[in-house]
């Protein structure tokens, strides 16, 4: 498709899949007389229509497919494991059966599909614009809930059969633990950990220097608003983040570590100085010390398939593919056992050898992102590589499969990080006058 200075399919595309991923707590918030479920199935809606209406040209799947090398074998019999586990006894829902199955695979998809939409520059110019702009509106719309009083009908989560959900208060402070634009705290609290390390990234190794201040100050206002939030584990990955991607870019020995820094530094103090009682709370939350230094002790502790094993309660071969999905709290569907843990829940739907599985699975996205972190880093793409490798720290700690926010957000900033790779394989092979994956080989010697 010829780019031009109109807006193309491709455009209108990743601004509906942005849009539908970011803003769905607004349509359930403010046209309750539509089922919850649409807002909800949106984004796979659209992503279905770019995979149907966007052939991927080969060189991105053979790209996509050589990253995650190695693996291709497990992600085979992890997706077989997931089928097999719809036919076990103890699966009693159809519905569940088959939103447990999207939920496992639908948005490893994802990556080339978004691949192919930003494999033009003009396309990706634009992508990085509606980036900018969702992290823009999320962050002034969190920033209005947050002072806003807490019987507003701005700081409402959501709205499911008529019943409105919400909010929840930080009792030190007397405000609201904010959602933004999305349906409950954990899809804005996602959005402060993934994306400003995706926009700042990209928006930095951009070559016009109006989208590098754009970039720059979009991403101070979402850090700065991570606190309204309240959540203890979104400051401590958005430090975590920082430290990485300013280490990968060169610390203060070049211009992009020293960027990546300022901007850290500058969300703190405007954090800081503007809404106080948002670091107020955030701290009151901490002072728990025992409860929260159990739950985190137990989350980085069980990421490990052995501590994991030995920790949780299972049946041996799970009781079904889906039978752990939030859906059935409104569906009604007993089940046997329920843990809230994202690792316990591969455990109870799949049992011990799904998890491995599925944990396996994972791991090669790890794996992926690594090599595209070498490529980047070689090929100069500073700011890309600082992403990728962000992005291979977050694969293991984040919920892929129960966290749909989460899920769309990071197989997106995938896609992102395998269009650099791609870009910087093509020039490559251009200038050797070789496939891109020939080249992508020499590259990795």
């Amino acid at each position: 498709m010829k780019t031009t200075g109109r807006i193309t399919l491709k455009s209108a595309w990743y601004f509906a899949l942005v849009a539908s991923i970011c803003f769905e707590g607004l349509g359930r918030k403010f046209l309750p007389m539509i089922p919850s479920a649409a807002f909800y199935y949106l984004k796979d809606f659209v992503l279905l229509l770019g995979y149907f209406f966007f052939p991927r040209p080969a060189y991105i799947s053979k790209v996509n497919i050589w990253l995650y090398r190695g693996f291709k074998l497990i992600w085979m019999v992890g997706l077989f494991w997931t089928v097999v586990e719809l036919f076990n006894p103890e699966q009693t829902s159809t519905i569940l059966a088959a939103i447990g199955i999207r939920a496992y695979w639908l948005w490893w998809a994802a990556p080339p599909i978004i691949a192919n939409i930003l494999n033009d520059d003009q396309e990706k110019r634009r992508a990085i614009y509606v980036l900018l702009g969702a992290a823009a509106l999320v962050s002034v719309f969190a920033a209005v809930q947050f002072v806003l009083p807490t019987d507003s009908a701005f700081s409402i989560y959501s709205v499911v059969e008529g019943e409105e959900i919400g909010p929840t208060i930080v009792y030190s402070t007397g405000r609201s633990r904010v959602s933004s634009t999305f349906s409950y705290i954990t899809g804005f609290s996602n959005f402060t950990v993934l994306v400003p390390t995706l926009i700042l990234a990209l928006g930095l190794d951009a070559r016009e220097p109006r989208l590098r201040k754009i970039a720059f100050v979009v991403t101070c206002m979402t850090a700065a608003v991570v606190p309204m939030a309240g959540a203890r584990s979104s400051i401590l990955l958005g430090l975590a983040v920082l430290v990485i991607s300013a280490w990968s870019a060169g610390l203060l020995v070049t211009r992009i570590g020293r960027r990546i820094l300022m901007g850290g530094i500058a969300a703190g103090v405007l954090a800081v100085v503007l809404f106080p009682e948002a670091f107020i709370g955030v701290q009151s939350r901490f002072a728990d010390e025992e409860e929260t230094q159990s739950r985190y002790v137990m989350a980085a502790t069980t990421v490990l398939p052995p501590l994991a094993l030995a920790t949780f309660k299972y049946p041996p071969l799970g009781l079904g593919t889906g039978m752990q999905q939030n859906a059935r709290l409104p569906l009604k569907i007993p089940v046997k056992m329920e843990e809230e843990a994202e690792v316990g829940r591969y455990l109870i739907e799949l049992g011990p050898v799904g998890f491995l599985l599925i944990w396996s699975a994972k791991l090669g996205l790890v794996v992926a992102l690594l090599r595209a972190y070498r490529i980047l880093k070689r090929a100069g793409r500073q700011g890309a590589a600082a992403a990728a490798l962000s992005y291979a720290f977050l694969t293991l700690i984040g919920n892929l499969v129960f966290d749909h926010i989460w899920q769309a957000l990071y197989f997106l900033g995938c896609g992102s990080i395998l269009a650099e790779v791609v870009s910087v394989l093509r020039a490559r092979a251009a200038a050797a006058e070789a496939p891109p994956v020939a080249a992508s080989k020499a590259l990795a010697a």
